[in-house]
């Protein structure tokens, strides 16, 4: 796979999280640097993005086509029964957003920035995600991918 990068061009960049108020919260400071940084957030709350009468998988893949990157926020968001232990996972949602994303965009335009300890899946361990914990260093590992990419251009990917 080959992605051709252009650095100093505006890009539009989807935020996925949960509907919990904290996950919002950190939304809402992830999109503000983008803005800061010179880019267009598309929350996954923006008005019209997905649209009435359409199926929220038909919309999220016609925003994969609309957007260079993407960021996805994993919370502790739901309680679940793991190998004898309750555990907290991400919204199902929010996973399978990620693995559509990524599947398009490719593992370097689509991130997760996690807050708290979430269980993962097992194929999504090792991955390097960003730390919403550690707010300075989570700004600046942010700050620094923003920088690196550039909008995908008209060949976007070769497989």
């Amino acid at each position: 796979m080959v992605i051709h990068l252009k650095g100093g061009q505006s890009m539009n960049i989807f935020l996925g999280s949960s509907s919990s108020q904290k996950a919002k919260d950190d939304m809402l400071k992830i999109a503000m640097l983008i803005e800061e940084e010179g880019h267009t957030p598309f929350p996954w709350n923006k008005e019209g993005l997905f649209p009435l009468g359409e199926y929220p998988a038909e919309s999220l893949r016609n925003i994969c086509q609309q957007v260079d990157a993407a960021i996805l926020i994993f919370h502790e968001d739901d309680m679940t029964w793991y190998r004898n232990n309750y555990v907290l996972k991400p919204r199902d949602n929010v996973v399978y957003e990620y693995g559509l994303f990524e599947g398009h965009l490719g593992p370097k335009r689509t991130i997760i920035c996690r807050r708290g300890t979430p269980k993962l899946a097992s194929d999504l361990e090792g991955i390097t995600y960003c730390d919403l914990d550690k707010e300075y260093r989570a700004q600046s590992e942010l700050i620094k991918w923003l920088r690196f990419l550039g909008p995908l251009d008209g060949i976007q990917k070769l497989m």
